[in-house]
């Protein structure tokens, strides 16, 4: 019998280089499929490290586990309203999560929607930042430097399949708030 993978269910939509630019990323990536109630079909181990909450926690499940009570509604309305706009194709959202311990974390969450070549949404790609650990340490300048290289690799893997993502490398390199540039398309 196969083992399954710990960090990914399986999906032959996505290509497999893809799917191991994913899992090698030092940035915590989580990807949801395009289906009721988007729950994630992979995640990284930096976004276990992140959250606390190991794959077999995580895959199938929408990613809202990740909110509390605590969570403001606004937060969560922001990223409904950009689920279902389909005009929009990339967004930044700070939201209140919590780790798999109950701390209170506040997340910098980037989506970019992944489509299909006949535009119909497949995947959303989320890249998660812990911007409360980030300001406290000092850190908003290395993982500005770690986003660019992780996406400079994601965009050649993506590119392998016909997939595009705009350059928004000058925008990343600038200011952490405006990473959510990165677009995901099939040409």
């Amino acid at each position: 019998m196969a083992r399954r993978n710990r960090m990914t269910m399986p999906d032959p939509t996505l290509p497999e280089a893809l799917r191991a630019q994913i899992a090698r990323s030092r940035i915590a990536i989580s990807l949801a499929a395009a289906m009721p109630d988007m729950p994630l079909c992979m995640v990284n181990d930096a976004f276990c490290r992140l959250t606390g909450f190991d794959a077999d926690d995580s895959l199938g499940r929408n990613c809202r586990f990740l909110q509390s009570s605590a969570t403001p509604r606004d937060q969560i309305g922001a990223m409904s309203r950009f689920l279902a706009d389909d005009a929009q194709d990339d967004g930044r959202f700070p939201v209140l999560n919590r780790t798999r311990d109950g701390r209170s974390f506040m997340n910098l969450v980037f989506m970019s929607k992944l489509r299909g070549s006949d535009g119909t949404l497949r995947f959303v790609i989320g890249s998660q930042f812990d911007v409360t650990a980030s300001d406290a340490a000092g850190t908003i300048a290395r993982d500005d430097v770690a986003l660019s290289r992780n996406m400079a690799d994601l965009r050649r893997a993506a590119g392998q399949f016909g997939l595009i993502m705009s350059d928004s490398t000058g925008l990343i390199a600038r200011s952490i708030s405006t990473l959510a540039r990165i677009t995901l398309r099939d040409e």
